[in-house]
């Protein structure tokens, strides 16, 4: 089967979705081709021009260092895709097994789901705070911690749905064939729990960019040096009413990614497993 033809059933009659499919396709291919796409190098300083407005060469204006805005908006989708995938895969990970373990043994269950419910009754930027706190700033201390966050509810949410398809008849038949636990577990109820998991992914991405944003917003985020548009939005701030388009043009990228997952995310949403749609209805 072609992705093409994996892909068009999800997508046919939801232009909005499509339409935000693109931008994502966009996005990735900005992150991959940084270094040949940038007009200008990211980092380099030159007072003479700072805070010039968007106009030719400069398509983005610079900023008060004379960095070149739409250089470092590109490199910034670099952090953004990087921060996104990584907090996908540990959330995923960690958060799977957790929830899989949890319904499958008991006794377990009563304490590791105990530990997620106290994650999960702090707000998702205050523990973030609190955990970016303990560590020091750079990429893989927030893609860690923005993962850790989100592990919580995606524990929660596999959670119910392995103990829907612990009931389920192949279940009973593999454990009347003499299957053990860990290929129950990996080998039955793990590929059903796939597709609800991609639509899980694709909600992840999207409130990973928000936390990373927000917290670079706060200085606990990625070093200031690194391009990233939470970072381009905390050092411009204070230049809002005199070079506005520093903080439109981060901002907006921010807004259009985010708003083009969520909406990648219903279309795959829509497009679950049935025994699941009332499972993932509050995603």
């Amino acid at each position: 089967m072609s992705i093409q033809s994996a892909v068009a059933p999800v997508f046919r009659g939801r232009l909005l979705a499509s339409i935000g499919l693109c931008w994502l396709l966009i996005v990735g291919i900005a992150a991959i081709g940084a270094p040949v796409l940038v007009p200008f190098n990211p980092l380099e300083f030159d007072p003479l021009i700072r805070l010039t407005k968007p106009s030719w060469p400069h398509v983005f204006g610079t900023d008060h260092f004379g960095r070149d805005t739409l250089s470092r908006a590109i490199y910034g989708a670099r952090m953004a895709i990087l921060i996104g995938l990584g907090s996908v895969l540990i959330a995923l990970l960690s958060g799977s097994l957790i929830g899989m373990l949890s319904a499958y043994f008991v006794r377990l269950g009563h304490f590791l789901m105990r530990i997620v419910d106290v994650l999960m009754a702090f707000p998702a930027l205050l523990l973030a705070l609190v955990l970016m706190t303990l560590l020091e700033r750079s990429v893989l201390n927030t893609i860690i911690v923005i993962g850790i966050v989100y592990a919580t509810t995606t524990a929660r949410i596999i959670f119910g749905m392995t103990l829907k398809l612990k009931r389920d008849i192949f279940v009973d038949a593999a454990i009347c064939s003499g299957a053990g636990h860990a290929s129950i577990l990996f080998r039955h109820i793990l590929p059903n729990l796939m597709s609800p998991m991609l639509v899980q992914a694709s909600f992840i991405f999207a409130f990973a960019q928000l936390q990373a944003a927000a917290l670079d917003f706060l200085g606990l985020g990625l070093p200031p040096e690194v391009p990233s548009w939470g970072n381009m939005l905390s050092e411009e701030r204070i230049y809002v009413t005199r070079a506005p388009w520093l903080l439109i043009f981060p901002g907006a990228l921010i807004i259009l990614t985010v708003f083009s997952m969520n909406l990648v995310g219903d279309a795959l949403r829509d497009n679950i497993d049935p025994r699941f749609k009332d499972d993932i209805a509050g995603i």
